[in-house]
Formats: C-alpha cells, structure tokens, sequence
C-alpha cells in the first residue's frame, strides 16, 4: 500500500488540472464573444475619431485652410487608412498646395483602394501633364474617356476625345476604332467620316479612305474638306487626275482662299505634267499660308522646270519649317552631289 501513496497526489493533482483546464475552456467559451466585441468596439472608435479628424479637415477647406485641413486628414488617415476618401482629400490638397510628388502618392492610394473614383484619375492626369509625363496622363485620361463611354454608349463627344488622345499617341487603329463607334451612332454623318478618311490614310488603309470620302461627298456634294482630301488621294497615286480636278476646283468654290486647297489643285496639275499652272497654282498656296508640304510641292516643280538653284531654295525652307523630312533631306543631297560633280 505504501507503494502506491507517492502516485496519490499524482493523481489528485491530474484530476484537479484537468478541472483547471476545463474551467479556462469554457471561460474562453463564454469571454469569446466579449473579447471580438471588444475588438469591433476599439475599431468603431477607431473609424469614429478618424471620421471626426476628417470632419475637421472639410470645415478647414471650406474656410481656405488647406494647411490645417491636411493635418486633419492626415490624422485621419493613422485612424482609418483605408478610406479612399481620405486619401483623395489629402491628394486634392497636396496639389493645391503644389506638392505634386505627395498629391500623386495619396491619388495612386485612391486608385488601389477605389479604382472607380474618376476624380483621383483627373487629378492625375493634370498632375502628369503638368510634370510632362504625357504618356503617364494619356492613361488616366483613357481611363476616364472608357469609364463615360461605357455607361453613355450614345454620347459621340466622348468617342471624338478618346479618338483624339489615341491620335496624340499616333495609336491610329485605336482612334480609328472611336471614330468608327461614332459612326454607328450617326451613320450619315459627313464630318465624323472625313475625320475617319483622313485617320484612315494616317494609318495605310488609302482604299478605305477613297471609299469613305466618296460616300461623304455622296451625302454632302458640298463638304470642303472631303472634296479636297478624296482630290489629293488621286493626285498622290496618279489616278483619276480629271476627277481630281473637277473634285478641287468644286472644293475651292465653297473656300476659294484655302492654301491647302490651291496645294492640291497645284499638285494635280504636277501630276498631269502642266508644271506652269502647278507653280501658279502652288504661290497661291504658298501666299495664303507657310506650310512645309507646299514649300516641297514648289521645290518639286522648280526642280523638273530645270531650276534647281529655287527648287534648292523651296525644299530647304520645308526643312526649316519640319526638319525630320528624309525624302526632303535626300532631294537636296541629291542636287548637292550632282552640282559638286560638275
């Protein structure tokens, strides 16, 4: 018997430990609630003071404050990090402030908690602009223009913004592709398919082009501008020269002073070979506006007239007025080396 009394308080100390253990279980049991309660109670308090610091920084604002609205929002933000609000208020003030490193931190913030906010999208795009990061505000802007076209399928402006930025970034299959989406809104629209032509020949499609202008001509006989430009497609590939004319000389009716207009009558008698009615034609051009296209029309015209040293004179004043001209370039050399070898 003896042997055994060192196992008794072994075993009464087993029993009472399991009673322990069992009591801590269910406190935990019964405490549990209370303690999430109590973590969802210190976050409520949190969010509160973080709500009342934001309040404070929007009476500032009112006021003219900006220095003490952004203090506001800035104890804001260590109470409530998340709240894209907050963020977008201290980025607006960081950039009325001029302190545009801070204003893109905050809005780049907005755009990771709320990526629909338009606002933090426009304020970055301002802000890229004005830092020249062109292509960085091509991105917000593009956002923005997708956002409205989505959710107004029929609002045409917003097709000929977006077409217009994409045409700055020379993404012509892009802007084609906006001008194309207008198109089906207003199929029997004349300007929207001279814009479209035009972006059409930027972009290679010269037949599309061609097709398109002869519909707009269809529907409006007296657009200018599509007159002109089908005019000018036939002259640069030398086909359909009578038709040219009669298409330009029905353009310079409607807009007898426009330069672009004579450059392309003078061009479509170059190709015809009437060189002397092409220069007439061309000083009109030239007298109405400076234009490096026209001073390489003159030059060109100059040159099979056998006066190179005017055709030398013409061509480098398009280099003066657009220097990254190698077919330009090339003509020169050319008349350089031939003058030199004599």
């Amino acid at each position: 018997m003896g042997r055994y009394t060192a196992k008794a308080p072994l075993k009464s100390f087993f029993r009472s430990d399991m009673k322990f253990s069992f009591l801590i279980f269910l406190a935990v049991l019964f405490f549990m609630p209370r303690v999430t309660d109590a973590f969802a109670f210190q976050e409520k308090v949190s969010i509160s003071r973080g709500l009342s610091h934001y309040a404070v920084g929007q009476m500032y604002d009112l006021l003219g404050l900006t220095e003490r609205a952004i203090l506001e929002y800035e104890k804001a933000s260590q109470f409530d990090d998340a709240s894209y609000l907050i963020h977008l208020r201290l980025g607006t003030d960081y950039a009325r402030l001029g302190m545009l490193e801070e204003a893109t931190r905050e809005l780049l913030l907005v755009n990771q908690l709320n990526e629909s906010e338009l606002q933090s999208h426009y304020l970055l795009a301002l802000i890229y602009s004005n830092t020249k990061e062109y292509d960085k505000a091509a991105v917000e802007y593009e956002y923005i223009l997708k956002t409205f076209s989505s959710a107004e399928p029929q609002n045409i402006e917003i097709y000929g913004y977006l077409g217009q930025l994409y045409y700055s970034q020379r993404k012509f299959d892009r802007a084609i592709e906006q001008f194309e989406n207008i198109l089906e809104v207003e199929p029997s629209n004349p300007d929207i398919m001279y814009l479209l032509g035009s972006l059409y020949l930027e972009a290679g499609y010269d037949q599309k082009g061609i097709d398109i202008f002869k519909i707009a001509v269809e529907i409006d006989p007296q657009h200018d501008g599509c007159l002109n430009s089908l005019a000018y497609v036939y002259a640069e590939k030398e086909e359909n020269l009578s038709e040219a004319l009669d298409l330009i000389n029905r353009a310079l009716v409607i807009s007898p002073n426009n330069g672009a207009y004579f450059d392309t009558l003078g061009w479509i008698y170059f190709k015809k070979g009437d060189y002397q009615k092409s220069l007439e034609s061309l000083i009109k051009a030239d007298s109405a506006m400076e234009d490096p296209v026209i001073y390489d029309h003159i030059g060109d015209v100059y040159f099979v007239m056998n006066n190179a040293d005017e055709a030398l004179k013409y061509w480098k004043l398009s280099l003066e007025l657009l220097p990254d001209q190698d077919k330009v370039s090339q003509k020169i050399d050319n008349v350089n080396n031939e003058q030199a070898s004599k």
